[in-house]
């Protein structure tokens, strides 16, 4: 009935709903926590085009053109700038799109990580365990079945090892180090450090780092 009424108005909700479904599963794929307030500089350069056809970024949106109106502080008016900015190709240089990337990769490696742990929870049959997983870890489908395949595997190895080298598989330049741990480590610190993230408010907070960083899991044939 609600679809037929859309179709009456002219409303192209095939088009719309296909869009909300690829920007949906675009920012499940790079965000570990898409419930938590997006960072709306970053997510205008993920989503890139697409940046206001998802429904989270349209609601964060209106919230700050309520508060600019309401609000002496000028700040919500300010991040509305910023954004609105970008999205016109007011670049602000290659410092900047790094920072950005890095802590993208960042992201990517928490969400894995979690997924990945949804996996090692999971039971029943396969469509039962990605359903888990995808709801547990609020993550894509394909990143449910890469964590399913993972931990399926007989000689798989820690969890952030796994998640580290899939992202940096996937094209994140992510710092060298002897190990996989180390790496992650570099680049944690990265991320905390630069004043690119700081400015735009989107920097794992100190005061959450016991609870965002991720830990090596030992397996199952150590645990005892």
């Amino acid at each position: 009935m609600l679809l037929d009424w859309a179709e009456t108005l002219g409303i192209p909700w095939k088009h719309i709903l296909v869009d909300e479904i690829a920007a949906e599963e675009r920012l499940r794929r790079y965000l570990a926590d898409v419930e938590e307030e997006l960072p709306l500089p970053f997510v205008s350069k993920l989503l890139s085009s697409s940046f206001l056809r998802s429904w989270r970024v349209r609601e964060l949106i209106e919230g700050l053109a309520y508060e600019a109106h309401t609000s002496s502080s000028g700040e919500a008016a300010k991040r509305l700038r910023l954004v609105f900015y970008r999205l016109i190709g007011n670049d602000e240089g290659d410092k900047v799109a790094f920072a950005q990337h890095l802590w993208f990769a960042y992201q990517r490696i928490l969400l894995l990580q979690r997924a990945r742990r949804a996996a090692a929870k999971s039971q029943g049959d396969l469509p039962e365990r990605l359903a888990f997983i995808c709801s547990t870890a609020r993550c894509s489908y394909d990143d449910a079945g890469w964590a399913l395949l993972d931990e399926d595997t007989p000689l798989r190895g820690h969890i952030l090892d796994a998640a580290v080298r899939k992202v940096r598989d996937e094209g994140f330049r992510i710092p060298v180090a002897k190990t996989e741990a180390r790496a992650f480590a570099k680049l944690r610190s990265l991320v905390r450090a630069s004043p690119h993230l700081r400015r735009l408010n989107v920097a794992p907070k100190s005061s959450g780092a016991a609870r965002s960083t991720p830990r090596r899991v030992p397996l199952a044939v150590n645990a005892d």
